[in-house]
């Protein structure tokens, strides 16, 4: 597999880096710049993480066809 294209861990570390600057980071700023983090975070959350969702090129599960009688 092509090391350039998405998998599960990529999104895993995605979220993981997201929930640690949400919960640990410490900023001084200014309302502005508030407003803008707010912004960024929740286009990472809701376009950015969807993106990554529909480009996971991973094989999950293999279902081998079922007999006919």
């Amino acid at each position: 597999m092509n090391s350039n294209n998405f998998n599960e861990d990529d999104k895993k570390k995605v979220v993981e880096f997201l929930n640690f600057v949400s919960s640990k980071a410490e900023f001084k700023v200014n309302t502005q710049e508030v407003i803008g983090y707010f912004k960024l975070l929740s286009y990472m959350q809701q376009e950015l993480l969807p993106k990554i969702d529909s480009n996971i090129l991973e094989l999950k599960e293999v279902i081998e066809p079922k007999d006919e009688e």
